[in-house]
């Protein structure tokens, strides 16, 4: 899933790209560490239940709607 940060006006970062040195064996995990707020979106013949999780590692205003079976399947320690 792609996340864009706001653009801030006057913000620039330049980064080198040549100095960068990526190792291929690395992967980033990331955990989701509590359910904030459960909401269930109801459409014409589906319903479906989404919730509201805070991320390892993000700002609290970068909370994710995200869809409960998912949650369920990936994170089951959390219900």
């Amino acid at each position: 899933m792609l996340r864009l940060d706001r653009f801030r006006e006057g913000r620039r970062l330049t980064v080198d790209l040549s100095q960068i040195d990526l190792r291929e064996d690395v992967i980033y995990d990331e955990q989701n560490i509590q359910i904030l707020d459960r909401k269930v979106k109801t459409l014409r013949n589906k319903v479906i239940p989404s919730v509201l999780v805070k991320w390892q590692h993000h700002r609290d205003e970068e909370l994710m709607w995200e869809l409960e079976s998912y949650m369920r399947e990936c994170f089951p320690y959390l219900f």
